[in-house]
């Protein structure tokens, strides 16, 4: 999440695709990452501020069956939220991201299914 704020903060999607899994850098340009969460630059959305909280998990984190490691939740910030579904695949330095969807949408109690 840090790493995605500091390339909406600054339009520079370089670090996020040089941490990204091979496969997700195979399927992602740094120019195309820059037009995917140009919704979230435009409209200011402030990833930083759900550091500062826990996440509430809408389906436990787990490993699927091709090893991909998925979380799927949000940031219940108040009046908006931020909702991730991030998939991790794991390599010999670690956990990187495969697939990432992150959007702000107005808060709420219920977990969306």
């Amino acid at each position: 999440m840090i790493t995605l704020d500091n390339a909406n903060r600054t339009g520079d999607y370089s670090v996020l695709h040089a941490l990204s899994a091979p496969n997700f850098q195979t399927n992602n340009t740094v120019g195309s990452l820059y037009d995917s969460f140009r919704s979230l630059r435009e409209n200011q959305v402030d990833i930083g501020r759900a550091i500062l909280i826990n996440p509430t998990f809408y389906i436990p984190p787990a490993v699927d069956k091709n090893g991909l490691l998925r979380l799927r939740g949000g940031f219940e910030t108040r009046p908006m939220a931020i909702r991730f579904d991030i998939l991790f695949e794991r390599s010999n330095t670690g956990w990187h991201i495969f697939a990432l969807s992150v959007i702000e949408t107005e808060s709420s109690t219920k977990a969306p299914r």
